[in-house]
């Protein structure tokens, strides 16, 4: 009888300890949208425009400083969606009684949805105009997802 009291324990302990490798999430959230990596370098920026134009060199030059500057925005939201991100997860690793992997999953689908939402209504732009709008989208979206967890991991803690 001891032994078996003993068995059902170690068995009881083997499957808290897989439940819990189970919550295991990626260290860095991938939420899969186009675009997800953004170079907002001048370089880069610069070739765009020239890509979609046939402006003058000032237009140019100057459409590539807004282009950047709504990529910097992008690239700014997406680091502090993933500081964010970093905060989540070990407030909520700590509860195994929580559906974490759900969560992140959960997460990364209303990111999507909400690019999806905003991309719907919008016409898409010409010319600079479409990267430009890609990327506000993006971050108004990933803004959301980061304040979200943020606000969720302050009110948990």
């Amino acid at each position: 009888m001891l032994r078996q009291a003993t068995l059902a324990v170690l068995v009881s302990l083997a499957l808290a300890g897989s439940a819990r490798a189970e919550t295991k999430v990626p260290d860095t959230l991938v939420i899969g949208y186009d675009n997800e990596k953004v170079d907002a370098s001048p370089q880069a920026c610069l070739a765009s425009v020239k890509e979609v134009t046939e402006w003058d060199k000032a237009q140019t030059e100057k459409a590539a400083k807004q282009t950047c500057a709504m990529r910097k925005r992008h690239v700014e939201a997406y680091a502090a969606l993933q500081a964010n991100y970093k905060n989540f997860v070990k407030v909520f690793s700590e509860d195994t009684r929580l559906d974490l992997p759900a969560a992140v999953e959960n997460l990364k689908a209303l990111i999507k949805a909400c690019i999806a939402h905003k991309s719907g209504l919008t016409t898409g732009g010409h010319n600079i105009g479409i990267d430009i709008i890609e990327n506000e989208i993006a971050t108004q979206c990933l803004i959301l997802g980061s304040n979200l967890i943020k606000g969720e991991a302050a009110k948990y803690k």
